[in-house]
């Protein structure tokens, strides 16, 4: 097949071909259930010309692709980019740039928040997608042509999708205000693996004391050293609910930690010395070294009002400016912000503090008065 790229010789042809294009569109199927990283199966690329699969699989050297993924003259563009860029990162060890991520535009052109690629598609190209094998095995070969028309799919579309989306958010203004967003999409923190962190991913940690999160810490770090050096997911070393519990209760010995329903099947005598080692390093930890958390965002009675009335100012200059709302600011940050917070919100930087950003705390501060107006709310300067 011509466009199944599944020999060197193919792939450098078509990296030749592509590399005199503007544009590139990106998009990966992978399966995350089976190794500690995703497993990359197919890479499907397009340009207004041609759309092409890239055999991972039968390919074992993907380097001819860095070029066409660092070029400056072309765009590359993905759709809902966050994981599509993780895996090419942990296997290029690159960040495709420049990018556009089509899901992220669509809300600033008012589309709602997290557009499927299927909405995406009828509404720019005016083609219903067929999606009927979206849970396909993808590391299975041969593959079915329906598999392969599907993953075709998933590119052939955007070039065109990007061109239209280019030309409204440049009329409107708009193209630099995704600057920020997608700069924080190219960030390479936002792909590496930080151990030490990973406690964060655990949920219901609210409940533990400071020296059980100090367990947390080193347990949840354990687990993904453990799982890392033999490429096995997570939760195939200890799941989410038996790290919280570890942390709980802090055993002093196996027993204690064998006592503990599944910990014994899971972890066996070798990973469990190593998640006991975990523990003890975790209560020896010193207070100044304990993790600080982030208090829980929470609709505190007392900022309720607050928050509500910044909501409403936010969804007026949503429906003002033909912008999602959530694009604007999320649901925690706008809580934050009500209650008192300013470090660290995307809300009070750039575009977004100029559209409504700054009404937002002199709303706060009293400066501003909001009136209904008709079906609409006037907002009014003190």
């Amino acid at each position: 097949m011509q466009d199944y790229l599944d020999t060197p010789a193919k792939l450098l042809s078509f990296v030749e071909e592509a590399s005199l294009a503007t544009v590139l569109a990106v998009d990966t199927e992978f399966i995350r259930e089976r190794s500690f990283f995703p497993q990359l199966c197919l890479v499907q690329l397009a340009t207004p010309k041609r759309s092409v699969i890239v055999d991972p699989l039968a390919l074992t050297n993907l380097s001819p692709l860095k070029d066409l993924f660092l070029s400056e003259r072309i765009i590359k563009v993905f759709h809902a980019a966050e994981q599509d860029i993780e895996i090419i990162y942990h296997h290029l060890s690159l960040i495709p740039q420049p990018l556009f991520d089509i899901q992220l535009a669509a809300e600033l052109l008012g589309m709602p928040q997290q557009s499927s690629l299927r909405t995406l598609v009828r509404e720019f190209s005016k083609v219903r997608l067929a999606k009927t094998v979206s849970l396909s095995n993808w590391n299975s070969r041969p593959l079915a042509h329906s598999q392969i028309e599907y993953a075709l799919d998933d590119v052939r579309y955007l070039p065109r999708i990007y061109s239209s989306m280019y030309d409204q958010l440049e009329q409107l203004g708009r193209l630099e205000w995704l600057e920020e967003d997608f700069a924080a999409l190219g960030d390479t923190k936002r792909y590496q693996v930080h151990p030490e962190q990973s406690w964060r991913k655990i949920k219901h940690s609210s409940s533990l004391s400071s020296a059980q999160l100090g367990v947390l810490v080193e347990v949840a770090a354990a687990r993904d050293t453990i799982a890392k050096s033999r490429d096995l997911p997570r939760k195939r070393i200890l799941s989410d609910e038996l790290v919280l519990e570890i942390a709980r209760l802090s055993p002093l010995c196996l027993d204690e930690l064998f006592s503990l329903r599944g910990a014994e099947s899971q972890l066996g005598s070798h990973w469990g010395n190593e998640i006991l080692s975990a523990v003890l390093r975790g209560l020896e930890m010193p207070p100044e070294r304990l993790p600080k958390r982030n208090q829980p965002s929470f609709r505190a009675q007392s900022n309720a009002a607050a928050n509500d009335l910044l909501r409403t100012l936010v969804n007026q200059r949503s429906r003002d400016n033909q912008v999602t709302a959530s694009m604007l600011v999320n649901k925690d940050e706008l809580i934050r912000l009500a209650n008192g917070e300013r470090e660290g919100l995307r809300i009070l930087t750039g575009w977004r503090y100029k559209l409504v950003g700054a009404e937002l705390l002199k709303l706060l501060e009293g400066k501003l008065t909001l009136r209904l107006e008709g079906s609409s709310v006037e907002v009014i300067e003190r």
